[in-house]
């Protein structure tokens, strides 16, 4: 936070002057578009692994399709952990009148796009793996970069409500998503087009209205070893940022398998069969309601108290007595109850949580790169996390498992978070 001293005769307190307002700073253009952007890419995200790749597997394979999803959804995780951290770094170095982020977004916003069709016509695992993998690369030549524009431009004093607004775009992307996915349901083929060309726009809007260019200005050194370190941030030298990078892998593990297999859990666990597709998008309302709860509120403190950690327990508790219910009430009605609570949980989490990462970043100069090897904690969860998820389902012969699992490491990501020292 910015302070002026008032001069006086005598020596005087420092008094915090107040943080310049959005518009006073000029970023309301890019606090909408990334928004709209979020929006686009978590809807698009959601669309294709919640809901359009379920069906596809289960067609392919009906009995096995708990590890089958597993398997493509792993297979396409090591994609985005490779692209994630490169991405961040290849438009650290990158020049040109659009900006460094701009032109890596736009060509994989096309480059998403175009995937998405060759997915839609897949019909066998090995199909969807490996175009699920391309995609997951391509859409996080999107991702990193647009992500980076936090810590570049905004303030600190500011970043808890830009992180709220990507908590708000993560929720509502996920229930349009899941609504989308139930809509194109029978109509897969023009379901992936729509929800991809949708991201096409969004991300053309976000380099249009934020185009800065950086001509001239002097790049970082980038080589083999350069290249070779972007997978790398020393724990021990930068504690911190190791912490947090594991508690929010934790947190994440625990989150996203239920997230992922929910068609699963309703059509099996819940018992709805065929109906399952039908109800998707209530639990994906439930979940916004509890977000638009959640996310704005936890923002709203973070920046009012400047105070992260304290938010992120009582968050990471609302998600734990929410995976709680539906053990105990196995009901359409407990997966609304969970659906809400952890939308109210996670969003506040998502909230705060980005407001952490800014905080804990070793390099302002590299922070597209620590930016991508955060946002490794996301992909790793989807081929660690939601592999173990599938291979406990195959283990036990039901969804059941996936609770207990979820409580267990939310609990232990949120122990990690303690241990960090030196932020609030």
């Amino acid at each position: 936070m910015n302070t002026t001293a008032a001069t006086t005769g005598s020596a005087s307190p420092r008094a915090e002057a107040p943080a310049p307002s959005l518009r006073e700073s000029g970023l309301v253009p890019l606090l909408a578009t990334l928004a709209f952007a979020a929006v686009a890419l978590f809807l698009f995200w959601t669309a294709l692994q919640g809901v359009f790749l379920a069906l596809q597997v289960k067609k392919i394979d009906p009995a096995g399709a708990a590890g089958g999803l597993a398997f493509v959804v792993a297979i396409g995780a090591i994609g985005a952990l490779i692209a994630a951290p490169v991405a961040g770094a290849l438009s650290d170095r990158t020049r040109s009148r659009l900006g460094g982020r701009a032109p890596w977004m736009l060509v994989g916003a096309v480059a998403t796009m175009v995937l998405a069709v060759l997915l839609a016509h897949s019909t066998s695992l090995g199909e969807l793996a490996a175009w699920w993998l391309l995609i997951q690369v391509s859409s996080n030549l999107i991702f990193t970069p647009i992500m980076v524009h936090i810590p570049e431009r905004v303030p600190v004093a500011r970043r808890g409500v830009f992180s709220a607004a990507v908590g708000v775009s993560h929720l509502c992307g996920v229930f349009l998503g899941q609504a989308a996915g139930a809509a194109f349901a029978q109509r897969l083929v023009l379901g992936y087009v729509a929800v991809s060309v949708l991201l096409v726009i969004a991300v053309v809007a976000f380099v249009l209205v934020n185009r800065r260019s950086n001509l001239g200005i002097p790049k970082p050194a980038f080589n083999l070893a350069t290249l070779l370190k972007t997978f790398w941030v020393n724990p021990v030298k930068h504690p911190a940022f190791g912490w947090t990078f594991l508690g929010r892998f934790l947190v994440l593990t625990g989150f996203f398998p239920l997230k992922v297999y929910l068609l699963y859990i309703l059509q099996d666990y819940v018992g709805l069969g065929a109906g399952a597709v039908a109800s998707v998008p209530m639990m994906g309302l439930a979940g916004m309601a509890g977000a638009a709860l959640g996310t704005p509120l936890a923002g709203w403190i973070s920046d009012r108290l400047g105070v992260t950690r304290p938010l992120i327990y009582i968050c990471s508790a609302v998600m734990v007595a929410g995976i709680a219910v539906p053990l105990v009430f196995p009901t359409f009605e407990g997966m609304l109850v969970y659906c809400f609570l952890a939308g109210a949980g996670f969003g506040g989490f998502g909230s705060v949580d980005y407001v952490l990462i800014t905080k804990v970043l070793p390099s302002q100069e590299d922070a597209g790169k620590d930016l991508g090897l955060i946002n490794m904690t996301t992909t790793l969860t989807q081929s660690l996390g939601v592999g173990l998820a599938g291979s406990l389902v195959s283990a036990t012969g039901g969804y059941t498992v996936l609770f207990p699992m979820g409580i267990a490491f939310i609990v232990l990501g949120t122990v990690c978070i303690a241990f960090i020292r030196g932020v609030r």
